[in-house]
């Protein structure tokens, strides 16, 4: 579709925003948490032939991606902005990549609405500087899906070619890459069936190299009963439930009432199957073949694991504001019903970027925790690091050796004090809690406080604003 130049002018105002926000996110460079520390200390710590093995810390992630980490960490060392570079840049790409694909399948009411809601959406922002594969899982997912919309623009058989090689590449760098092919590969079979030979080549080729992967990564993490236990709760056993959640999170639309926005995505559906029904289709595809391979407890279908789809819900929204001008409505009226739509699909989520970019959040933001016990420790201090600060006290200390490993002790809180009785009697006792555990009985570290003021005296504390770290000093003579 040819843009106006006051609608490129816009949509390229959208992308330097986005481009902004996500920039700003990783210039914040906060403390890597505990979910990036583990996938960091195996990235760093292990040769490329370690890292086609089953990882450290219970993680997982595409073999593809974390060999690109691995590049990058060897290039400009392990900082934590080197190994957020690559999602940056996924996540940078994907938002320019996501306006051609709007273009392509809205008009440009509709484009530019789910432009704006990809620029501001505060989980691609955030994810977009986490060492993790999310960032990228969105790239590829839209990558493969402008390959396959968009408008045939060569010969038939160099649009095959560059499908298979894309599909055969992508499964090696995105897991949730599977259920975008197999979507892909269902609507071509449709769409050419009166010759699905080449289709079916096309599809044989993803199922060889899927089934390669398979093999060599995905078979020990489908059988990991650590992973299954710990994604358990998100297995869709509501199909229903689980996608009206996704609604709020990752897709950050929560402020709407779940039903309204169902409602909403129906209509932009509808609105994009009478425009282009092969597309409307695969769209559908995806979260059905997402849905089923969830209910087989294959992949969770919440959370992160999902952010994949949120560029899909964008553009249905998009497509239903689009709608508003096919109703027959007097201009000015559809006008105010969209502009009304649009800004408040996208109040909340640019409220909380818009405060994100002024004021940062540092979760488990152990740095400064650490500085302090370095500028303060004296010699013969005693250091015990809490189970769940393990990973980023060991990614951020260098080695450093002469501390007290936690142990893992969930739903045991008299084994987790017991291991605190040792420290009477050692003088200066550094204490450092990071990721705290918490049931509904009790919170790890306010149990491991009110026992060790019984066994000592409470020296200094330092707290991290806005943080979850905490570094206290007892006097345990």
């Amino acid at each position: 579709m040819k843009s106006g130049r006051w609608a490129t002018f816009a949509a390229w105002g959208l992308i330097t925003l986005g481009l902004a926000l996500r920039l700003r996110q990783y210039l914040a460079n906060r403390s890597l948490w505990i979910d990036e520390a583990m996938l960091a200390l195996n990235i760093l710590n292990r040769n490329v032939a370690g890292l086609l093995g089953k990882l450290d810390y219970e993680q997982g992630a595409p073999l593809g991606f974390l060999l690109l980490e691995k590049l990058a960490a060897t290039l400009f060392g392990g900082g934590e902005r080197a190994l957020r570079l690559l999602p940056l840049l996924a996540g940078c790409a994907a938002l320019i990549l996501f306006h051609f694909l709007a273009r392509e399948l809205l008009e440009e009411p509709g484009a530019l609405s789910a432009l704006a809601l990809f620029a501001v959406s505060p989980a691609l922002i955030y994810y977009s500087s986490e060492v993790k594969q999310y960032s990228s899982d969105v790239l590829i997912a839209l990558v493969l899906l402008y390959l396959a919309w968009r408008p045939p623009r060569s010969a038939l058989l160099a649009q095959n070619l560059l499908l298979l090689v894309t599909g055969m590449l992508a499964v090696w760098f995105s897991h949730p890459a599977v259920f975008v092919l197999a979507a892909i590969g269902l609507m071509r079979l449709v769409e050419t069936r009166h010759n699905p030979w080449p289709t079916l080549a096309v599809g044989a080729g993803w199922l060889v190299s899927f089934g390669v992967l398979y093999l060599v990564s995905l078979r020990a993490l489908a059988q990991d009963a650590y992973l299954l236990n710990y994604w358990g709760d998100y297995f869709a056993s509501g199909p229903l439930a689980a996608l009206l959640g996704l609604f709020e999170f990752p897709a950050g639309l929560g402020a709407w009432p779940a039903a309204l926005l169902a409602g909403i995505c129906l209509a932009g559906l509808g609105v994009l199957f009478t425009r282009r029904p092969q597309s409307a289709g695969g769209l559908v595809l995806i979260f059905l073949i997402t849905l089923l391979a969830s209910s087989l407890q294959k992949y969770p279908f919440a959370g992160r694991m999902m952010l994949f789809s949120v560029p899909l819900i964008y553009l249905l929204c998009g497509a239903a504001l689009e709608g508003l001008f096919r109703l027959g409505l007097r201009p000015a009226l559809a006008a105010f019903l969209a502009v009304s739509l649009a800004g408040g699909l996208l109040g909340a989520p640019a409220l909380t970027s818009a405060r994100a970019f002024l004021a940062p959040k540092y979760p488990e933001h152990i740095r400064p925790a650490l500085a302090y016990w370095q500028a303060n420790r004296l010699p013969g201090d005693v250091l015990y690091v809490y189970n769940w600060a393990l990973p980023a006290f060991r990614y951020y200390s260098d080695g450093q050796a002469g501390y007290i490993a936690g142990g893992l002790h969930p739903g045991d809180p008299q084994a987790l004090l017991a291991e605190l009785d040792p420290l009477k009697g050692r003088g200066r006792v550094w204490v450092l809690f990071a990721h705290v555990y918490e049931t509904a009985e009790y919170n790890e570290k306010d149990l491991m406080l009110a026992y060790l003021k019984q066994l000592g005296e409470k020296k200094r504390q330092f707290i991290e604003p806005g943080s979850s770290v905490y570094l206290y000093l007892f006097d345990m003579k």
